[in-house]
């Protein structure tokens, strides 16, 4: 019997073909970055991710324009005047040129505790950054996808 049972599970699961609807959609669309300003490393991060999502043979063609912000805001000191607490802020805005000229404004932040060691500091920072960067793609894959619907 537990064969069996075993036998059925195996098939089912293998069998669902589950894919993800997202992940097609995500490859049918051609994205073409005219300029950017601002941060270099968030956008070099951007264009990466954007270039590999990307498909060059899709009909649906995006030219992209990025202007992005990356702030360090001082929140907190301490007795010594140094300070203890960041607010890491980034914005980044999209202008849409190709179909209707529009603009998507996406921000985000972030705080965080000062590290005695500057180069873990300094790794962290850029990890954050990093992170912005994918949730930028990721908003703005999923913003063009709803235009391409329409």
């Amino acid at each position: 019997m537990k064969k069996i049972f075993t036998l059925i599970l195996i098939t089912f699961i293998y069998g669902c073909g589950y894919s993800s609807i997202y992940e097609e959609m995500k490859k049918d669309l051609n994205l073409k970055i005219l300029s950017m300003k601002g941060d270099f490393e968030i956008n070099n991060y951007i264009k990466n991710d954007l270039e590999i999502s990307s498909n060059k043979d899709s009909s649906n063609i995006y030219e992209l324009i990025f202007e992005t912000e990356y702030n360090k805001i001082i929140l907190a000191k301490d007795s010594t005047g140094e300070a203890t607490d960041y607010n890491l802020e980034m914005s980044a805005k999209v202008i849409i040129s190709s179909k209707s000229n529009k603009l998507i404004i996406y921000k985000e932040n972030f705080k965080i505790k000062k590290n005695d060691d500057n180069f873990e500091q300094s790794n962290y920072e850029r990890d954050i950054k990093r992170n912005f960067s994918q949730i930028v793609q990721e908003k703005l894959i999923l913003d063009l996808m709803k235009l391409s619907d329409n």
